[in-house]
């Protein structure tokens, strides 16, 4: 069996990372949908560095503004 593929990208996490659960992560306007997360090896403020079930990732970290460029239109409910 072959070992994880290490994946490097510039992003930003829509939801804080849980060990068990999904990350998502947009980064060059469109959205990464992870296996769940194993480990998280390391959170610093350029980066961070965990481990899915199937890859080993690095999360170059690009500001919060570009999360804002895909807010939910909200409307009124009848």
């Amino acid at each position: 069996m072959k070992g994880k593929k290490f994946a490097t990208m510039s992003g930003t996490l829509l939801f804080p990372l849980c060990i068990g659960c999904r990350a998502i992560i947009l980064h060059g306007g469109r959205y990464t949908h992870t296996s769940k997360v194993v480990a998280i090896h390391s959170v610093q403020p350029g980066n961070i560095r965990f481990e899915t079930e199937n890859t080993h990732y690095r999360l170059l970290r690009t500001p919060v503004s570009q999360a804002a460029d895909c807010r939910l239109a909200l409307s009124m409910a009848a």
